[in-house]
């Protein structure tokens, strides 16, 4: 199970450990945003930080309609006590946990400040 809380703005968040090619990891507190689709996204810091290898660009249509173009990166995350792999899209902003991350998942928040966001693997 991972747990985190409801911030006084409103943002679910959680802490996930992250690592790229070598062996250092980082602790990263990320929003867990329900309309982006992809796993993570990082600003360019964090990205360089890290040293995750580039990928490939990608084309996103962002909430307000606009089409963006942004740079994909590999990395891994620890995920549920494994290291999984997985993509991560460079974007300005804080850190976003998407639902691509969150399949399989069930997804619990008590909306209300300091409220518990709770992830749990669905188990088939």
């Amino acid at each position: 199970m991972i747990v985190g809380t409801v911030q006084p703005n409103g943002d679910a968040v959680i802490s996930v450990r992250l690592k790229g090619p070598g062996a250092a990891t980082m602790q990263l507190s990320v929003v867990v945003d329900t309309g982006f689709n992809d796993s993570l996204a990082l600003p360019p810091d964090i990205i360089t930080s890290l040293a995750l290898p580039f990928r490939e660009e990608g084309t996103y249509t962002l909430a307000d309609g606009a089409v963006a173009v942004s740079r994909i990166f590999t990395g891994q995350i620890e995920w549920f006590g494994s290291w999984r792999r997985i993509l991560v899209v460079e974007m300005g902003g804080g850190p976003l946990l998407g639902m691509s991350l969150l399949r399989g998942c069930h997804l619990g928040i008590d909306v209300v400040e300091n409220g518990r966001v709770e992830i749990t693997p669905i188990r088939a």
